[in-house]
């Protein structure tokens, strides 16, 4: 029976994953972190086009990657099935095309929230991998925003901050509970070009900028309530990417092209190997068991 047990599951190991940006011009890189070892390595490169500005999720153990801009706005989906490390291009996001979108998964189902097109976007579109089908959700309330973050928590979608059509940066928090959206407590801070993740049934975002200075900051939301934490590790940064793996938190790059990688165990930061160069900013991540 133990023999039967081990022939017929697999233990499945979380990676992080980060995914193109912009690294002095527009990559289409794919690099894979093991956090067991500390390691990285780079893996098979995201379908044409080149891309920054875009978001990701994770959905059954592979990842998707929407949108984004090549110089243009992208509607373009992709899979990446890191057991076989190939990507898939799939069925394209509903328009408008976008860019500085956010995204979460929830129930098996990945969801990309707001962005921009030629103006700011109040969009919540539900893409089911399963059925590779889009399904135009209810809008999220006014106003309509860019370069927001989003995360999960408790099957509840939760879309953090964001820049308003003037520039000025937000600190309301919304909740997604599809298909409803509830207006919760504000964050500490306006901020915009942050990077957000889930550690343990709370939500953190991390670092961006409030329209006057680059942040370093670190809050926690425990639905329905906010606590600042201890700073991310020197640089601030912002336009930088994060995903949780394995109970931790990890925040990728940033603004202009720093391959800082530092992991979060609440309430302590690590500074870990850095990313592979080019170093980049504007990428997305999420977190795959393999």
């Amino acid at each position: 029976m133990i023999g039967m047990f081990k022939r017929r599951y697999k233990l499945r190991i979380e990676r992080g994953y980060i995914y193109c940006g912009n690294g002095g011009g527009f990559l289409q890189d794919c690099d894979e972190y093991d956090a067991n070892t500390d390691t990285w390595d780079n893996k098979t490169n995201a379908p044409l086009p080149a891309r920054y500005w875009l978001a990701a999720t994770t959905i059954n153990y592979k990842g998707y990657i929407y949108g984004g801009s090549d110089g243009g706005n992208l509607q373009d989906c992709d899979e990446y099935d890191p057991s076989i490390n190939t990507w898939d291009n799939k069925t394209d996001a509903p328009l408008p095309a976008r860019y500085s979108s956010a995204s979460s998964t929830i129930s098996d189902k990945g969801y990309i929230y707001c962005g921009d097109d030629v103006g700011r976007l109040q969009d919540c579109d539900e893409y089911d991998s399963g059925l590779d089908s889009w399904d135009n959700k209810t809008d999220k309330p006014v106003p309509a925003i860019d370069f927001l973050a989003a995360s999960t928590i408790n099957n509840k979608g939760y879309v953090y901050c964001g820049r308003l059509s003037t520039g000025t940066r937000m600190k309301e928090t919304n909740e997604y509970d599809p298909d409803t959206w509830t207006l919760k407590t504000d964050a500490l801070a306006i901020r915009g070009y942050h990077a957000a993740s889930t550690i343990n049934d709370k939500g953190y975002i991390y670092c961006g900028h409030d329209g006057g200075s680059i942040l370093q900051s670190c809050d926690e939301y425990d639905p329905d309530t906010w606590t600042n934490k201890t700073n991310t590790p020197a640089p601030t940064r912002y336009s930088l990417s994060a995903s949780t793996i394995s109970n931790k938190g990890y925040i990728y790059g940033g603004y202009s092209t720093l391959r800082d990688c530092d992991e979060y165990t609440p309430d302590t930061w690590v500074s870990v190997t850095n990313i592979p160069t080019p170093g980049r900013y504007t990428a997305a991540a999420s977190a795959i068991g393999v």
